[in-house]
């Protein structure tokens, strides 16, 4: 079983594939392997000796190890938030092409008025000097929307912080990230109240937050 899932450019002459092949034991894993592409190989792209192979049961750990990696470096601005104006899978025949472009302008649509709940929420510090993700920190949603959010929080996390926030219900989980707009100067019940704004959510997790809040109404 062998199944290439995709490739993208490394640099002008070299690419990344990935695989998912079985092993001789039987064992389902996704392999990153680099191709040439220069003219030595007659236009044909062959594979070069580095490559990494990873075991499947461990692929969601190094999911969340690389977007970790990610989110710091996004928060240190040492990268840059990339689109794909063209996906290239085995079958497209024509060469991969990669565009970097500014985010497309949003039509105006009516904002919704947040929904007043009490759910449990989990959040981590994105973008700490330390390890990610930093110590978790515990509080509760009061008001939520999907833009934003009222959160209450035990500690005080500075305006323009990035934070990852953990929603679980009975019955859904959310995971997004958001920036803190304010926080209240004082803290009430030992509580700080933290003004929210959802940034980069996946389409799961807007599906997720939007079945939240329609369960909360």
């Amino acid at each position: 079983m062998k199944k290439n899932f995709g490739r993208v450019s490394r640099n002008a002459s070299e690419e990344i594939r990935v695989w998912l092949q079985e092993d001789k034991e039987g064992e389902l894993q996704v392999e990153l392997r680099v191709y040439d592409r220069s003219a030595q190989g007659g236009g044909i792209s062959l594979p070069e000796p580095e490559g990494l192979v990873v075991p499947i049961h461990v692929l969601s750990e190094l999911c969340k190890v690389l977007e970790q990696a990610r989110d710091h470096l996004l928060q240190e601005g040492l990268v840059e938030v990339t689109t794909m104006r063209n996906l290239v899978t085995v079958d497209d025949p024509i060469k991969l092409h990669l565009v970097v472009d500014p985010p497309a302008p949003q039509p105006d649509t009516p904002s919704q008025p947040p929904v007043s709940v009490k759910l449990p929420v989990e959040c981590y510090a994105l973008g700490a000097p330390d390890t990610w993700p930093s110590e978790r920190v515990t509080g509760e949603i009061r008001d939520l929307s999907t833009e934003d959010a009222l959160v209450l929080l035990p500690r005080e996390f500075a305006a323009g912080s990035r934070l990852a926030v953990l929603i679980t219900t009975d019955e859904l989980n959310f995971r997004g990230h958001a920036e803190v707009g304010g926080t209240a100067p004082s803290p009430q019940d030992g509580s700080y109240p933290h003004s929210l704004r959802w940034v980069s959510l996946s389409p799961q997790a807007k599906a997720a937050l939007s079945k939240i809040i329609d369960t909360a109404k």
